[in-house]
């Protein structure tokens, strides 16, 4: 009798340690992490009259809809967690013959507002072949969760010139990657 009773209350002991810690892991297989490419962001930069220094190079709004991203990965409903640019790059269009010799260094920004109040900073160029037509931001793995709006969010580059720009007007595009981790809700 006294070790039926020391099962049963060694049963009682483990049974919701087993049934906690399998749900904990029933969850963690059901999180998801996908790889979003934000939509291309062509732009014209219009240099300024100054030969050196920072200059905004692009700025706007990139939609990123939440709900639809978890909809695309079968979530009806979830939490989008822990998230971050994975890569992001600005190549030259036109003039056809023009390469990123003007740039000396260049840095992007990303906030929830278009007044950049609060933002964050998500990644740098230091010094960037002059020959290349595309430049690529070593991104600091920084959670940006919190700057995402529920369908868009702002981004925005900064350059740092090394001398004047040779032309009056550049096209280019902005293209980047978000790591994002998707979660059911219960």
């Amino acid at each position: 009798m006294k070790i039926r009773i020391q099962l049963i209350m060694f049963a009682m002991a483990i049974f919701p340690v087993l049934f906690f810690s399998s749900c904990s892991k029933l969850k963690e297989l059901t999180v998801i992490d996908v790889s979003y490419k934000i939509p291309q962001q062509s732009f014209t930069f219009t240099p300024s009259t100054f030969k050196s220094g920072e200059q905004l190079l692009y700025s706007g709004s990139i939609n990123a809809n939440l709900d639809s991203i978890l909809n695309a990965y079968g979530l009806s409903s979830g939490v989008v967690g822990n998230t971050e640019f994975s890569q992001c790059t600005l190549t030259i269009v036109q003039p056809d013959t023009l390469t990123f010799g003007w740039l000396q260094s260049a840095r992007g920004e990303i906030s929830q507002t278009s007044d950049f109040n609060p933002f964050q900073e998500v990644g740098t160029v230091i010094v960037p072949v002059p020959a290349a037509k595309t430049v690529t931001l070593t991104m600091n793995n920084t959670n940006i969760r919190p700057y995402l709006g529920s369908t868009a969010f702002y981004f925005r580059i900064y350059g740092t010139l090394n001398g004047p720009v040779p032309v009056d007007w550049i096209q280019m595009y902005l293209n980047g990657t978000l790591q994002m981790h998707l979660e059911p809700l219960n």
